[in-house]
Formats: structure tokens, sequence, C-alpha cells
């Protein structure tokens, strides 16, 4: 999807939540994209004062058990000040992120609550960003197999800066001729764009010549990259659309963050999984697009 500038900022400026995520008549993976990277800009202005103030934070804490109204951060960011205000090293808190239920009461309880609302940062947040980048790779390998093309991918190449596609001599695809090919399944605003253009686009063209960037949660009118129209792939709608369907029928018992990180971990393939209250509520924090089936 290619969005006007005007649009785009307009876009950001009302979406401030998952349940946002409704109200626009944009595809759900373009505006969870757009979401996650304004919760990470506003993390990275403000997390440096805040952490300042963590013994702040556990005072509070340890009052109210809860978090002060000014700390403005994600779940996640906010649990992280605080085990940080109480000793625990950086081992220490990514165990209790993931397994939070093996804390004390008190703590586990809203350690919990936080990893399982979390759409940022949590471990099954980031789980999902993992899995939505291996269904863009596949689905250009599966492009490139369909018409013969050979390549080479980014682990077969012995070179520190590699694309995820590689190409011994220029192929032409989409009308143009290339080298390599690069999957971020990200939105590009202009600020994405030369992230990644100073990180790697501009090297590998400078190492390789030409090549595509695929950006397939959308672009801003006027960047010169691929928002991914070109390949006709139903998996394109798992990164637009975030649909999963889920059969009360088929119902399944289990600790819910770990039965919701195997429904993620299957996504690739899979979009259809048993029923499980909690782990509905999850996934739905997580920016799917839950259908619940009979």
């Amino acid at each position: 999807m290619i969005i006007s500038l005007q649009d785009y900022l307009w876009i950001r400026k009302n979406l401030n939540k998952i349940a946002d995520l409704k109200k626009f008549n944009i595809p759900r993976g373009v505006l969870h994209s757009i979401l996650i990277q304004k919760k990470v800009d506003s993390v990275k202005r403000k997390y440096h004062l805040f952490a300042e103030r963590k013994e702040e934070i556990l005072r509070y804490w340890k009052v109210e058990k809860g978090f002060p109204q000014w700390l403005t951060l994600t779940p996640v960011m906010k649990v992280r000040l605080l085990l940080k205000a109480m000793d625990f090293s950086t081992k220490e808190i990514n165990k209790a992120l993931i397994n939070p239920l093996d804390l004390e009461p008190e703590l586990s309880e809203i350690v919990y609550k936080s990893v399982s609302s979390d759409f940022v940062y949590s471990p099954i947040a980031t789980k999902l960003q993992s899995v939505l980048g291996k269904i863009g790779e596949k689905i250009i390998e599966e492009k490139l197999k369909q018409i013969g093309l050979s390549f080479k991918v980014e682990k077969e190449l012995k070179m520190q800066k590699t694309p995820d596609f590689f190409f011994e001599e220029p192929i032409e695809l989409f009308g143009k001729k290339i080298r390599w090919i690069e999957s971020k399944v990200l939105f590009a605003d202009h600020k994405i764009y030369d992230l990644y253009a100073r990180k790697q686009i501009l090297k590998y063209r400078e190492m390789f010549g030409e090549g595509i960037v695929v950006f397939w949660r959308g672009i801003l009118e006027g960047i010169d990259a691929s928002n991914g129209e070109e390949f006709d792939s139903n998996l394109r709608k798992k990164l637009l659309e975030m649909r999963i369907h889920l059969h009360r029928q088929k119902e399944v018992d289990g600790n819910p963050l770990q039965l919701a990180e195997e429904f993620v971990k299957s996504y690739v393939e899979e979009d259809r999984f048993p029923y499980n209250a909690e782990v509905a509520r999850i996934l739905r924090n997580m920016g799917f697009d839950l259908r619940e089936e009979d």
C-alpha cells in the first residue's frame, strides 16, 4: 500500500493503541507497523529519563503495587525498570519476562499482565516480528523458484553485510535489472527508509549494484521501494490482514503464554488453532484479528 504524507501523518497522530486498528479503512498490518514504530520512537525518547527515576518507581510499587501515571512507557519497559530497581540482572529480567509465573505472586501478576499485553517489547511480540519476517522472505523465495531464478540467501553468503537474496549475475525482475532483494516487514516512512538506506541499501548498491527493497507493510508516496504488490502470493494476506481463526470445538489447555507463542510460531504455515480464552485475549493484544468459530 502506498500512502500520501498527509494521510500518513493523520493516521499516525490518531493511532495510539491496538483497539485503534479497527478505526481506519486500511489493512491491519499497515496500521500495526505504524503503531509499533510510533511506540518505539516514544520509548527511545523517554526511556533514559525514566531510567534515572527507577528507585522512585520501586518506592511507588512497594506502596501501590502498580506504576505511577507519569511512567508513559510500554508495559514491558515499565517492568524492566522495576526489576532493574530490584537489582535483577539482565539475564534474570529476561527469564522473568519469559516465565512470569515463576515469580512471587504480586510481582508475577504485574509481569504477566505486561508481557501478555505489550505488542512491541514482549517475548511474544518479538517472536511475531520474527515470524512475519520469515513470511516475507518465504513469499520472495517462492516467487523466485516459480519463475526459475537461481539465488543465494543471506546465510549462504560469507560476508558481513548481505541482502536477503543475492544473484550471481544481474537478473530482470518486474522490469528492473537487479542483483539483490531485501525484505522488510515494516511500513516505510522517510525515517525508516533513511535508516535502512544508511545501514544496508546504499551499501548493497555500492557492493553489488541495483536491487529491490520490499517493505511489505507499505510505503510513503515517493519512496523508491516496493510495497510487495508485485508478488502475487496469498501469504501477503498474513502480513496485511493478521487474521487467525480459533475453533471453540477444539479447546486446548496449558500455559497461555506458551500456547500463544506456539500459535505465533506456527503462523507461517497455519492460521487455524484450537480455542483458549486467555490465549485469544493475548493474541488480540498482539494485534491479531481473531475470528472465533464453532
